[in-house]
């Protein structure tokens, strides 16, 4: 076994570099079982590291990290789901200050890790959260209709903010683009941002006339050679577009890997990255602020009446 290689803090925007060790060290741990320390852990880390881990299947001996990132690894199920092991600590503040690690292995776990969520924004921002909890559970629907791979959704609030990440080991965007028969998409970058513009969905091009069978189903009710699917998403599937208003409205930091790309937002612009590793599948880690939140709704609460009153006086 090698030296093990730290995963310095990021206390604040993800940006490339720190990225890039990030998956060095991924890679390095898969190739040559090179040891990895964790110092610090966000939202992102955790998903990320979760869904390489399981999906390679390294041992538990190339991870180690200091007590304090042990523990809240522990507290939120990450060594139950990678590795097996019982959590130890208990598990107080659900719902309320954190969403522990969810595997999206079905959709019955995607509505647990959507509502975990929900409930959070919702002791924080009121009753009025439901848009904003609409369009994190769309994108968690999205990552598991799309990817149907090994991925993981995990939150925390950290003050007056909130993080959550969702990761996945799957197609990834641009091959389920391609697949789609989406033109012009050459490389991951163009994937990504062809998947944040309004409107666009690859579940356009899905065959019109394909009936739905649930995934579990023993009995197929249609004729032999009736197109069929089991996409069990509740939601609208209009991709990333309103994930991305909305960090634009709250001035909130999003970052979007898949492949080689990573599409950066914050209140100070727009960036696109192709860095030297591949990601296989997509990450998506979004930082809020909650008064933000607060103030958005207010607005968009205000916005309403005005254009119902409008309406009705013409």
């Amino acid at each position: 076994m090698t030296a093990a290689m730290t995963l310095n803090p990021i206390k604040k925007n993800i940006n490339m570099f720190e990225l890039e060790l990030r998956l060095d060290s991924l890679y390095e741990a898969l190739n040559n079982n090179s040891a990895i320390h964790l110092s610090f852990v966000n939202p992102f880390d955790t998903a990320m590291l979760a869904a390489f881990i399981k999906k390679n299947r390294l041992p538990k001996e190339l991870i180690s990290s200091d007590d304090n990132v042990a523990s809240y690894l522990d507290t939120i199920d990450f060594y139950r789901l990678v590795w097996n092991e019982p959590r130890s600590n208990k598990q107080w503040a659900v719902g309320r200050t954190y969403c522990p690690l969810i595997e999206l292995s079905s959709p019955a776990q995607t509505d647990i890790a959507t509502t975990t969520i929900s409930n959070i924004l919702e002791r924080r921002c009121g009753e009025d959260a439901y848009s904003v909890t609409d369009v994190i559970g769309e994108l968690i629907d999205n990552v598991w209709s799309h990817g149907k791979a090994l991925g993981y959704v995990v939150a925390q609030v950290t003050g007056n903010e909130i993080r959550f990440a969702v990761a996945d080991i799957g197609n990834g965007f641009k091959k389920v683009l391609n697949d789609a028969g989406i033109k012009e998409i050459y490389s991951d970058l163009d994937a990504i941002n062809w998947s944040i513009q309004k409107g666009h969905t690859s579940k356009g091009c899905e065959d019109e006339w394909a009936q739905f069978l649930p995934s579990d189903s023993c009995y197929n009710p249609f004729s032999r050679g009736v197109p069929l699917k089991d996409d069990e998403n509740h939601h609208e599937g209009l991709g990333l577009y309103k994930l991305v208003d909305l960090v634009q409205k709250t001035k909130g930091n999003l970052s979007i890997l898949s492949g080689n790309g990573l599409k950066s937002i914050n209140a100070e612009g727009v960036s696109d990255t192709k860095l030297k590793n591949r990601w296989q599948g997509v990450v998506i880690y979004c930082k809020l602020s909650i008064q933000n939140i607060k103030d958005q709704l207010h607005e968009s609460s205000g916005s309403d009446i005005d254009a119902i009153l409008k309406e009705i006086l013409g």
